[in-house]
C-alpha cells in the first residue's frame, strides 16, 4: 500500500467523511472510494460520521434558506413596488369634485360624526392628515387661522418634536396648536412601543356648525348614491 492510500484510510478511521477526505488530500472522489472500498469502520464511528453529516446539511439548508429567503424578500418587494408604482401612475389630477368625495369619505371613517357643531378628525397617518386638511381648506374653505390642532401623544415622546412634525405636515403655525394631551392606554398598561406613534395623534377641529352638517350631508348623499 503507498503512502496516499495510507493516508485516505488513516483519515477515514480518524471519522472523516468521503468529501472532508476528497478536500484535504485534494484528490477525485474516485480514488478515495476507491481505497476505502474494503474499509470497515465501527458502528459508533458510523454514527458518528452520519451525524456530523446530518448536522452539516442542515447548516447548508439553513444558510441556502436563508440567502435564498432575502432574494425571494428582495423580489417580492420589487415585485409589489412595481404594483404600487403602476397603480399610482393610473391616477391623474384630482378634480375638486373628487377631492370632496374622498374627504368625506376619509371624515365618514375617522371624523367625529357625533359633533353637531365642529368638524373633527383625528388620525396618526400624515398621508391622511395630508388629505383632510386640503379638503377642509379647499373644500370646506376654512382659513388656516380657524383650524385647530391637539396632538394626543404617549409618555415618552417628545412634545417639541411631534409639534413641528405635525406643524410641517399641516402646513399650520404652532400657535394653532393647542397644548398636547398625554395619554396612557389602558390596553396597553403603558406598554405601548415608542415606534408604533413616534409622533402621537394628531386631531384637527374646525369649529362651524353649517359645516359639520355640510360634511354630514355630503355623507348622507354618497351613501344613498351608492
Amino acid at each position: 500500500m503507498n503512502e496516499k492510500g495510507q493516508r485516505i484510510i488513516a483519515l477515514r478511521k480518524k471519522g472523516k467523511t468521503y468529501g472532508e477526505i476528497v478536500k484535504i488530500l485534494k484528490l477525485p472522489k474516485s480514488t478515495v472510494g476507491w481505497w476505502l472500498r474494503n474499509v470497515k469502520i465501527s458502528k459508533s464511528l458510523q454514527k458518528k460520521i452520519l451525524e456530523r453529516s446530518r448536522e452539516k446539511w442542515r447548516r447548508n439548508i439553513a444558510t441556502y434558506n436563508k440567502a435564498y429567503g432575502k432574494l425571494r424578500s428582495q423580489e417580492a418587494a420589487r415585485i409589489r413596488n412595481e404594483w404600487i408604482e403602476k397603480a399610482t401612475n393610473e391616477i391623474k389630477k384630482i378634480s375638486k369634485n373628487e377631492l370632496k368625495f374622498i374627504g368625506a369619505a376619509l371624515y365618514w371613517a375617522e371624523g367625529g360624526l357625533k359633533n353637531r357643531n365642529s368638524l373633527r378628525f383625528g388620525n396618526s397617518n400624515p398621508l391622511m392628515i395630508k388629505t383632510i386638511i386640503k379638503f377642509f381648506r379647499k373644500i370646506c374653505n376654512i382659513p388656516d387661522e380657524k383650524i385647530k390642532a391637539k396632538i394626543h401623544l404617549y409618555p415618552g415622546i417628545s412634545q417639541q418634536n411631534a409639534t413641528h412634525y405635525w406643524s410641517k405636515i399641516t402646513g399650520l403655525p404652532k400657535r394653532n396648536f393647542h397644548p398636547p394631551q398625554i395619554q396612557v392606554s389602558r390596553a396597553s398598561k403603558g406598554r405601548r412601543s415608542r415606534d408604533t406613534l413616534p409622533y402621537g395623534t394628531l386631531h384637527l377641529i374646525g369649529n362651524n356648525t353649517e359645516l359639520a352638517c355640510k360634511v354630514k350631508g355630503w355623507i348622507k348623499g354618497i351613501s344613498e348614491k351608492i
